[in-house]
């Protein structure tokens, strides 16, 4: 009886270690390496691919990606995975589709954050808005077990979204939030650290512009955020030992290194 699923056979293999590669075989049982070697039994393999002259490594993982809508319509998403990338990250620069659609009262913001920002034709954004079944962190978590996924795939909480789910589009770009609108934020960002999520994802770049009318001189509305806010929810994700992905400030060395400071470990008790 066979004890492997499979058995690759003279692969180059390249461990992730830094070590060079080296000839051997690699036998594989419910997707788990369990064994490594020169000349491994082939008759213990269910199946055995002959992988001489062929390299055989981990999987890439691809941290910043702007995949979000693709992995809709193409959810196999096989370029990704033919350059061997298993796993990929979504929601990045402030940017994602974890509330869904998030249309009301006329507005489009997944048409209105992505199309500039992206360069996606409104008409694709519009078209995969519609598509959108969920509304909140959990039910876009749940969603992608109905999809034939190629690589995996793990998410930020996109701030300029977060923003618009508590306070609306129009608000987003135009004011601060209430203390009751921060708290809010807050809370959904902690549900959405329990679900798993890696952190918060902010932007700083500044070309990154709003499309619809009347908005096409505002910024996204991560843009928007005060020091006092980013600190309150980073301090959210600190709290679970999460991810702050952000682009960097450009324009005003000051205001860089003063934001910089967020990412102190000494000021903050942790990294």
């Amino acid at each position: 009886m066979a004890q492997w699923d499979l058995l690759f056979s003279g692969a180059t293999v390249f461990d992730g270690e830094g070590t060079p590669g080296r000839v051997e075989d690699v036998a594989v049982n419910s997707g788990v390496i369990v064994a490594r070697g020169l000349n491994l039994p082939h008759d213990a393999a269910k199946k055995v691919i002959d992988a001489k002259g062929k390299w055989l490594l981990p999987g890439m993982l691809d941290i910043h990606t702007h995949l979000d809508l693709e992995v809709e319509v193409a959810p196999a998403l096989d370029e990704v995975v033919r350059h061997g990338t298993t796993t990929v990250l979504v929601g990045n620069c402030s940017l994602g589709t974890c509330f869904g659609a998030q249309e009301s009262e006329g507005q489009e913001p997944i048409v209105d954050c992505f199309t500039r920002v992206e360069n996606i034709p409104k008409a694709v954004l519009r078209t995969c808005a519609k598509k959108m079944t969920w509304d909140n962190p959990e039910d876009y978590l749940a969603h992608f077990d109905t999809l034939n996924l190629g690589p995996n795939i793990a998410a930020f909480v996109p701030h300029s979204m977060l923003r618009i789910e508590v306070m609306g589009l129009e608000a987003s770009i135009s004011r601060a939030p209430t203390e009751v609108e921060l708290q809010k934020m807050e809370a959904i960002l902690e549900g959405a650290m329990k679900l798993g999520y890696l952190g918060l994802s902010t932007d700083g770049l500044p070309f990154h512009y709003l499309s619809n009318d009347p908005h096409t001189e505002k910024r996204i509305p991560t843009q928007f955020a005060s020091f006092n806010e980013l600190r309150r929810l980073l301090k959210v994700v600190r709290k679970y030992d999460r991810v702050w992905q952000t682009t960097p400030i450009i324009e005003n060395r000051l205001k860089a290194l003063f934001y910089f400071t967020l990412t102190s470990g000494r000021l903050f008790g942790k990294p």
